[in-house]
């Protein structure tokens, strides 16, 4: 190799050519070990460079990357490179049998051309029999390129499927984020079924504030909120504990998603009930039934025409009830989160009403303030 790298003169191309050499050498000690290896691509380059016929390597780095380090198989075996094989050094078996039927493929062209018609010149039944080969290898090459692409496509398929399957035994086998549980999938039963209950909870509570609040008052809604959620919790936890008698729990994890499933969808139901009675689902409806009257010349009767203009009203109704519920809670949703976040609950409150003075403190109190505040700190 010492006459390559001497013939490329800037070091960034050296290293470059180096990289794709060993590349090249890595993919060979997968083919014939690592001691072949430099053996077969030296052997290989040596051959190239005879192939040249004298004629000097003008533009070594692209003869390189294009024709002295690149495997040339001249048949399908993958350990076939211009016709030797690189474990053996040898000529290659698969080459000769190619080679074999390109000879009895010629053969039988040439007989079938004779056959069908043996009035043609010499010249001619020759110029015949090469198109016939020409058509034939072109058939053959065509159905060679698809196999090759299936078994490309194959391992392709293959390796993404090991990836698949080493990234879900990965998966299964990590332990539960929230308490650590070994081979959790990342979240064990108890830790996920309460992630769930407290997400359905929060959506129960969301209900009842979007439709019962006044969405213009931060402060009201917020304390409706607090006042919800706490009621929420007591009607779960008391539910649970008139379901189960165990301690389990798995079961009781798995019982609190199903009871907190059947308040949201309860609460949802009530919400919609209470929005459809309203005065916009009614207007909504109200118009609905008045197109629908307006299109009695479709119905053969006043009593059918009369059933699906009341029918059209209902699901209009219910629809701008869906609608008005669905804004409402993303309104409160953005509102949410354009609030700063609370920090420290009743200590934070606590410690606000230690900051207070109250009725004929003087500046002195000072003192019993912070230690007040020290208090609620500890607590």
């Amino acid at each position: 190799m010492a006459v390559f790298w001497a013939g490329v003169g800037r070091v960034s191309t050296q290293r470059w050519l180096a990289c794709a050499v060993r590349t090249e050498l890595a993919r060979l000690r997968g083919l014939v070990g690592g001691e072949l290896a430099e053996q077969v691509l030296a052997q290989r380059l040596e051959r190239r460079l005879g192939m040249q016929a004298g004629q000097p390597v003008v533009e070594l780095e692209g003869w390189l990357l294009k024709r002295g380090l690149p495997q040339k198989p001249g048949c399908w075996s993958h350990l076939c490179d211009d016709g030797v094989r690189i474990d053996t050094g040898g000529g290659c078996s698969s080459c000769d049998s190619v080679m074999g039927d390109h000879r009895a493929l010629r053969a039988s062209v040439a007989s079938a051309v004779a056959a069908e018609v043996p009035e043609l010149p010499l010249q001619d039944r020759r110029r015949e029999v090469e198109r016939r080969m020409h058509e034939r290898v072109q058939v053959r090459a065509a159905a060679e390129g698809e196999r090759r692409e299936r078994a490309a496509h194959q391992e392709a398929l293959a390796a993404r499927r090991e990836e698949l399957d080493a990234a879900e035994r990965e998966r299964v086998t990590a332990p539960c984020e929230a308490c650590g549980i070994p081979e959790a999938a990342g979240l064990c039963l108890v830790c996920s079924s309460g992630r769930r209950t407290r997400d359905l909870l929060q959506q129960a509570v969301d209900v009842i504030v979007a439709v019962r609040a006044d969405l213009d008052d931060p402060a009201g809604t917020g304390d409706l909120a607090e006042q919800v959620a706490a009621d929420t919790r007591r009607l779960l936890e008391d539910a649970v504990a008139r379901s189960v008698d165990t301690r389990a729990e798995g079961v009781l994890a798995y019982t609190r998603v199903q009871i907190a499933e059947r308040i949201l969808a309860g609460r949802r139901a009530s919400a919609l009930v209470r929005l459809a009675a309203g005065e916009e689902a009614e207007t909504e409806a109200d118009r609905a039934y008045e197109a629908a009257l307006r299109r009695r010349h479709r119905y053969p009767t006043w009593s059918l025409a009369l059933r699906a203009a009341e029918e059209a009203a209902e699901r209009a109704g219910e629809a701008a009830a869906r609608t008005m519920l669905r804004d409402r809670l993303a309104r409160l949703q953005d509102e949410r989160s354009a609030r700063p976040p609370a920090s420290g609950g009743w200590e934070r409150r606590c410690a606000e009403f230690a900051r207070r003075p109250l009725p004929g403190d003087s500046p002195a109190a000072g003192g019993a303030v912070d230690l007040a505040e020290g208090l609620v700190s500890a607590a």
